[in-house]
């Protein structure tokens, strides 16, 4: 623990939209935090986020989940708000954008945000989005997979970060708290797997 977390970072997060596929949702999560990725916020209506601990491998243990899912509230727009009130761009995934993430100014704190399977982004997030960008396509398939182009585009702007001179470090505060919590997720397992053992013995 005391190793990983220097490496975690929120100068950089994750938005997810409505992704049918709970595989999809997990993979990008895995993918964030394996890139040292602390927050991640969830936007679904009808649409439930299941963690599957095979797919994600846990990674939901780690990073700080925020969920909009409330049918009577405007999801997105509440997501919008509360990321611009913290200071992040909206760096927003669509397939007709002309811009790409070399284009993306890396200095300002950003949120990237990834959309629905078949739909993409929500109209919502398009029409605040600070930039849209898109990944280059030379073939005749029209798309990535959505969790696959999370990981396109999240290795390289994690990689330009790290490289740079920016401050993406966590402040010290937010490590201590964070620091506390894993050693509770961390131990819990372990507690668990003590007592079945008591019990068999």
């Amino acid at each position: 623990i005391a190793e990983i977390l220097p490496y975690h970072t929120r100068q950089k997060v994750t938005e997810i939209e409505n992704v049918l596929d709970s595989n999809n949702t997990n993979a990008i999560l895995r993918t964030s935090e394996a890139l040292g990725i602390q927050d991640a916020h969830l936007v679904y209506g009808n649409i439930k986020y299941i963690p599957q601990k095979s797919v994600s491998k846990g990674a939901h243990l780690w990073m700080d989940t925020f969920k909009y899912g409330n049918e009577s509230e405007d999801n997105a727009n509440n997501c919008i708000q509360l990321l611009k009130s913290k200071g992040y761009q909206l760096v927003v995934t669509s397939l007709h954008a002309k811009n790409t993430i070399d284009d993306i100014d890396i200095t300002k704190p950003m949120a990237i945000c990834f959309g629905q399977e078949s739909k993409g982004v929500s109209n919502t997030f398009l029409s605040q989005a600070d930039i849209t960008v898109s990944i280059p396509q030379y073939g005749f398939t029209n798309s990535y997979n959505v969790a696959v182009a999370a990981g396109m585009i999240l290795l390289p702007l994690l990689e330009k970060i790290r490289k740079s001179n920016l401050r993406w470090h966590l402040e010290d505060a937010e490590k201590q708290l964070i620091y506390k919590t894993w050693l509770v997720q961390y131990h819990q397992p372990i507690e668990a797997h003590f007592k079945r053992y008591q019990m068999n013995k």
